[in-house]
């Protein structure tokens, strides 16, 4: 727990809060990642999201590591919640039970088929299982990417430039503090100048 503690740490330290582009630019790219990774395209969301960063000019920096919040070890729990959310939203959703959506998605997180992951069998069964699943998943998925890119822009944003704000404060109190000791420096020495004449 403490490493994935650290590992976000770093990622926001000197990928979001240090990356040399605008605050709007950062929140766009991590806005546009968030609601491509609860998209179900897993598997093609890098592609997805830095050709939306490109087309929308985000930074694509941010994108790839933050598409990856869905992967073949939590798409299970995050599509599941999603399809329940869309069942509740689409009318004449599809009578299928919460039990069995989330058995089918299990049945991919299994040992057996993560074992398959860097095959091309795995994705084209995963594919076609979120097609299977239908307008509920798609429909949850877009409402939550939407909520969370949203709330991830507002908060980046905010973020990024409130600690820069922070950063130029503190740098300009660094020069000031410098400026200060070099003038109390060049009066010690004009003082003793005056006071023992050559």
């Amino acid at each position: 727990m403490s490493s994935i503690w650290q590992t976000t740490r770093r990622f926001v330290y000197k990928r979001v809060l240090h990356a040399d582009d605008t605050p709007h630019r950062i929140a766009l790219g991590v806005a546009i990642a968030t609601f491509v990774a609860f998209t179900p395209t897993m598997g093609l969301q890098t592609v997805i999201a830095l050709a939306l960063a490109a087309v929308l000019r985000a930074n694509k920096a941010v994108c790839v590591p933050l598409v990856w919040i869905t992967n073949p070890a939590t798409f299970v729990p995050i599509y599941w919640s999603c399809w329940r959310i869309g069942a509740a939203v689409v009318p004449n959703a599809a009578a299928t039970e919460d039990v069995a959506v989330m058995h089918r998605l299990a049945a991919y997180a299994h040992p057996a088929h993560l074992g398959r992951v860097l095959t091309y069998d795995f994705w084209s069964q995963l594919f076609y299982l979120m097609v299977d699943l239908g307008t509920e998943l798609w429909v949850g998925c877009i409402i939550v990417g939407l909520i969370l890119g949203i709330c991830g822009y507002f908060a980046t944003r905010w973020t990024v430039t409130a600690y820069r704000t922070r950063r130029a404060q503190r740098r300009a109190r660094i020069e000031e503090r410098r400026r200060l000791r070099s003038q109390a420096r060049a009066a010690a020495k004009r003082r003793t100048r005056l006071q023992h004449p050559a």
